[in-house]
């Protein structure tokens, strides 16, 4: 049976090969799957991380300016420059787990986090839910970046019971896992620092790391040492949620985040702390809370999600994508 070929521009191929997505293309449609070149492909999957490239800025400055001057509406998008000497173009599907903006040049399918995309063709599929350990409906996969990081994928049972009292027994310090200190999670860590409650580790508190993925400790063990994980997202977007509530649940800490309040649409948001909704006061109040032994008893009867999750978007998305081959 003729094999699927995908190709991947702008994402990791490794990250995308164990995905649930590509997983279950292999499983729907009973073939096997060959990452080839972008000229060679049957599905091409690209992300947001292009325009990081001086070369790639100066070509779009460049093709916009053809575009205009041209009149010319279509005149080599981006993606087309490499796709250009084929006959039947591949099926063009934007994915990205980040906070980026949505490409303007036209594309068949996207996958991302966001919440409220008024397109049939858009899958809302936000990383922590990539991230499940799926292996009970017959995705079987390696560790991604992310799960290597962590040191597993994550079991939903363990998403759906209670916290429990483990993080009160821990000593009552915060731990940051950050590879840098952009605002404002600059400003939460100093909040936590004038305390003395918080360690940090990560690439931006040890030049030795050179990246999350090089750090000889798991991010599990760090977290078995703490009562409080601080892990706000890098920006506030609607559906914009990625590992850290998770892992920090999973890591039996409470998790402190900072994220926009569509959040509780995934996570029972009595079961964290949102600095969002402490705010107002510069944070003094939730300084002093996390003090308290009674504010700390109302989260250890709590579990991170009230409704299991399923599969059942995502099979119909990859049916769509595989009828349009």
């Amino acid at each position: 049976m003729k094999k699927i070929k995908i190709s991947s521009l702008w994402n990791s191929t490794v990250d995308l090969n164990n995905s649930v997505i590509i997983n279950l293309i292999r499983i729907l449609s009973n073939r096997d799957i060959e990452f080839t070149p972008v000229n060679q492909s049957d599905i091409l999957f690209f992300g947001p991380y292009e325009g990081q490239s001086i070369i790639n800025y100066v070509k779009r400055r460049i093709l916009n300016f053809l575009k205009k001057n041209n009149n010319i509406e279509d005149f080599f998008p981006n993606i087309d420059f490499y796709t250009f000497n084929r006959k039947l173009k591949p099926i063009k599907i934007y994915l990205s787990w980040e906070n980026y903006i949505m490409p303007n040049f036209k594309h068949d399918f996207s996958i991302t986090s966001f919440l409220g995309i008024n397109n049939k063709n858009h899958l809302r599929f936000p990383l922590w839910k990539n991230l499940i350990d799926w292996t009970h409906v017959g995705v079987n996969r390696k560790l991604d970046t992310y799960a290597k990081r962590f040191d597993s994928y994550y079991k939903i049972d363990e998403l759906m019971k209670p916290q429990g009292e483990t993080f009160m027994k821990k000593p009552r310090k915060a731990c940051l896992i950050s590879s840098h200190l952009n605002e404002p999670r600059k400003s939460f860590y100093l909040k936590f620092k004038e305390k003395s409650i918080i360690d940090g580790f990560g690439p931006i508190f040890d030049s030795k790391i050179k990246d999350h993925c090089s750090n000889p400790i798991k991010k599990k063990k760090i977290l078995m040492d703490y009562a409080f994980n601080l892990c706000p997202e890098n920006s506030l977007f609607p559906g914009y949620y990625t590992e850290k509530v998770p892992e920090a649940f999973l890591g039996k800490c409470l998790p402190i985040t900072w994220a926009d309040n569509n959040i509780y649409n995934d996570f029972n948001e009595k079961s964290f702390i949102n600095l969002l909704e402490h705010t107002k006061d510069n944070f003094v109040e939730i300084m002093e809370l996390i003090k308290s032994n009674n504010f700390l008893k109302k989260f250890t009867t709590e579990p991170l999600l009230l409704k299991k999750p399923n599969l059942n978007n995502e099979i119909n998305f990859v049916k769509k994508i595989l009828d349009s081959i």
